[in-house]
């Protein structure tokens, strides 16, 4: 009877290294979309405690005046997503002029700015970072000339 060989065995050095080049850009992508996405939903988070601080300013009448307060508020926003970030800031009153604002009407307090973005070209990105917070008070307080920041 004649003997079996035993096929040479295959040398499998470096296919730890192959597979672990092959699976890392997707782990990568996978890890880095969470850290994005993260990212976004705290400044969505933020923007919305933003918003609703800036709604119980404006219910107080501190500031009065639509410079100074928006410029409050973006300082808040500032603080929350750094120096590199522009915001758009709106108040408005549900009565048509703000002269005519009453205690107890609603003020309502819009906040826009862009989160902050890891720019990675292939990860899609929700609103293009761009978060939007409303948030409505009850008038407390009606300064001499109140103004409206549209």
């Amino acid at each position: 009877m004649g003997t079996r060989r035993a096929a040479p065995q295959r040398s499998e050095r470096g296919a730890t290294v192959v597979e672990f080049a092959l699976l890392m850009p997707v782990l990568f992508l996978l890890l880095f979309g969470i850290i994005q996405y993260g990212l976004y939903f705290w400044a969505m988070q933020g923007g919305s405690d933003i918003a609703r601080n800036a709604a119980r300013m404006a219910a107080v009448g501190d500031p009065a005046t639509c410079a100074a307060y928006r410029t409050a508020v973006a300082a808040d926003i500032q603080g929350l997503t750094g120096s590199g970030s522009t915001a758009t800031v709106r108040r408005s009153y549900a009565t048509a002029l703000p002269s005519q604002v009453q205690v107890g009407d609603v003020v309502t307090v819009t906040v826009q700015f862009d989160s902050f973005d890891l720019q990675l070209p292939i990860l899609p990105f929700v609103d293009d970072g761009e978060v939007n917070a409303t948030a409505e008070a009850r008038v407390e307080f009606v300064p001499r000339q109140p103004e409206a920041c549209p």
